[in-house]
């Protein structure tokens, strides 16, 4: 049992919150500076997932599914199947490893912040969020073979609502008006630790996998309350409810990439990733709690479901100064499931169900543009501008209503334009070496509307940050 009764009720009438210590690094420089930051930001990865977002659409299925591009690519809408793995490295597609560098250390991290707005036709709120987002690293083994490993989130669970029935009753002994008051509380998602390898077998043409572990869980929360006259009733007692669950398993994903030559200044690279789907178990509980201190267990032992995916992509590098690429995803959720409460008669059970999903599409298209990557003195054309847009169909069913009336409506799709600049630590260029580090800066809106005009609209102004560090570590150097 993961809480005792009384820290649950605890929990349920209390708000977490997480403090992130901060390290003292004014006495450090350079290099070290550099890692200590990124070791701040490892200490806190695995539990920032808990405030990454504030979306009521969280609530449903395994929370809202996270980008898995980091911030350079993210501001090209978020592709990267067809992308390689050179001077920086593109964690979405695992063959893109065996073109990683060979004198470079490679290490990446990232976090945003967002600024939105949740909208009904009749109210709106501001909401506003921080989170880190990811640290991923990599660098060349051999000749044609590169490793990768690092930290991503893969869903994000967090909200904190309340609704309140328009059916109001009447008392038939007191003849008062009765109202009911129901507080959604909800936060957790899950994390993905990987390591990856890329193996370029002949020339032009590689393939690679990612192997990683998923963990992580949710709490979701719901009370209960009925007023009448103006102060609490007892009214359907039992009718205050946590949702627990804690999640481990694998995740496995394969990739390939070609590139060929099509003139004497253009490449063309295309790309695909299938990502295996499995059903496995995890602890999950549903309690109910009563005014008089009872409590209701009840356990699920179906477990859950990560579905079958698919994503193809194509790229196109004229010179060494424009990228054009774009991206298909294909995610086989249909067919999932993951526990879910049923009230029926007042009799409380939590199967596993599978009709709370949907298979979801996702497309992305986005470019990158460097003026001369090889000058000397300007800074300005070292810089790399970045423009993208992308769309996601909903993997949730939302249910409205109850018993016989229950019907389920699409979730919110999801539509984003992204931009961004690559900023070089320095410009400086010899016959010996590139600075290859870079600090990059993204500013993203999204927008996610639902298909049904009475449920929520979000929009949102997200400010992306990320840090890539390419140093030569592996360089040897000869003394004359």
């Amino acid at each position: 049992m993961p809480f005792v009764q009384l820290e649950v009720l605890y929990y349920l009438c209390t708000r977490i919150k997480m403090d992130i210590p901060l390290n003292n690094l004014r006495n450090l420089r350079g290099r070290n500076l550099f890692l200590a930051i990124i070791l701040a930001l490892c200490s806190t990865a695995a539990h920032a997932q808990n405030g990454a977002t504030h979306s009521s659409y969280s609530r449903f299925g395994l929370g809202l599914l996270n980008d898995q591009s980091q911030t350079w690519n993210r501001s090209m809408g978020g592709v990267g199947i067809a992308l390689p793995s050179g001077s920086r490295l593109n964690s979405m597609n695992p063959a893109s490893y065996a073109h990683i560098d060979s004198l470079s250390f490679i290490l990446d991290a990232g976090m945003s912040a967002s600024f939105g707005r949740m909208s009904t036709k009749t109210s709106s709120i501001g909401i506003n969020n921080a989170c880190f987002d990811y640290i991923v690293a990599g660098f060349r083994l051999h000749k044609g073979l590169g490793l990768s490993f690092g930290f991503k989130p893969y869903s994000s669970i967090g909200y904190n609502y309340t609704t309140t029935s328009p059916n109001a009753f009447r008392d038939e002994i007191t003849g008062e008006i009765v109202r009911n008051t129901i507080t959604y509380q909800g936060k957790g998602g899950l994390n993905e630790f990987y390591l990856g390898m890329g193996w370029q077998p002949f020339k032009h043409f590689s393939i690679g996998a990612n192997a990683g572990i998923l963990w992580g869980g949710y709490d979701h929360i719901m009370i209960q309350d009925f007023t009448q006259g103006g102060s609490s009733s007892n009214f359907y007692d039992g009718f205050n409810f946590l949702q627990y669950a804690d999640v481990l398993t694998y995740k496995l994903d394969f990739g390939v990439q070609y590139a060929f030559r099509v003139s004497r200044k253009d490449w063309l690279t295309l790309g695909a990733k299938v990502g295996l789907g499995h059903q496995f178990d995890g602890n999950a509980y549903l309690y109910r709690y009563m005014s008089t201190g009872d409590t209701l267990q009840v356990d699920n032992d179906l477990g859950f479901d990560i579905p079958m995916s698919y994503s193809a992509g194509i790229a196109w590098q004229h010179k060494n100064t424009l990228l054009v690429s774009a991206d298909a995803h294909y995610q086989q959720w249909q067919d999932c499931g993951a526990p879910q409460m049923v009230v029926s008669q007042n009799v409380v059970s939590y199967p596993t169900m599978r009709n709370i999903y949907k298979n979801r599409l996702g497309f992305n298209v986005g470019m990158e543009y460097t003026p001369d990557p090889m000058a000397s003195k300007e800074y300005y054309k070292h810089m790399k501008y970045r423009f993208g847009v992308s769309y996601n169909t909903p993997y949730i069913n939302i249910a409205q209503g109850e018993g016989a009336t229950r019907t389920l409506t699409d979730g919110p799709s999801e539509l984003g334009i992204s931009m961004g600049v690559g900023l070089p630590l320095s410009n400086f260029i010899n016959s010996r070496a590139r600075i290859k580090s870079t600090v990059n800066i993204g500013v993203q809106w999204l927008r996610r509307a639902p298909s049904n005009q009475n449920l929520i609209t979000e929009n949102y102004f997200m400010l992306n940050l990320g840090v890539l560090f390419n140093e030569g570590w592996f360089m040897k150097f000869k003394i004359q």
